[in-house]
């Protein structure tokens, strides 16, 4: 019988080292919170109620939250955030990313059997003084209408691609204010 020495290259007892052992322990412990809350995980998507259709830009995360929680919709809707939200679905300059939201609009129906969407622009956005030019930084009526016109572009290319959807339009001021758009 041979007499095996353990050295810095051996493997064989890798799985007692303290990663190894750790890693077994949490394995194991993981394993059983898995196996303990696995059925209710199992239970059927009943859908979510809407999606949000938003900018990327963090100084509307919360408010755009609290708008969603306000309209009874808290962790009942879906989101796809983009930069210029809803400008981005239809302004030209953004043509190369139209695909990526029509795709994710299309399995969120699909998977969720989301009932409405939500578009929102935001005032003093970047991506639209992209789409439309600076002069939309500077006149309010100017950013008003191309943003309404952005808007309403999203809400009928939208219907086009899911005629079913309830689309709602809103522009969010900096205050948190939504602005309905018809």
């Amino acid at each position: 019988m041979s007499k095996h020495f353990h050295h810095s290259s051996c493997s064989c007892l890798a799985g007692l080292s303290r990663r190894g052992v750790l890693g077994g322990v949490l394995g194991l412990g993981l394993g059983a919170a898995v196996a303990t809350t696995a059925l209710p995980a199992l239970a059927v998507d009943d859908g979510y109620e809407a999606m949000l259709m938003k900018c990327i830009d963090p100084r509307f995360t919360t408010d755009s939250w609290k708008y969603m929680t306000s309209r009874g919709w808290q962790n009942k809707y879906s989101q796809f955030n983009i930069a210029g939200g809803p400008i981005a679905a239809v302004a030209p300059v953004f043509q190369e990313w139209r695909a990526t939201w029509e795709a994710n609009l299309d399995i969120s129906v699909q998977l969720h059997n989301v009932k409405r969407l939500v578009g929102m622009a935001h005032r003093d956005c970047g991506a639209a003084a992209v789409a439309y030019g600076d002069r939309i930084k500077t006149d309010k009526a100017y950013e008003t209408e191309m943003l309404s016109q952005a808007l309403r572009a999203f809400r009928d290319q939208a219907k086009k691609r899911q005629p079913q959807l309830i689309v709602e339009l809103g522009i969010m001021d900096l205050n948190g204010t939504l602005e309905t758009v018809t």
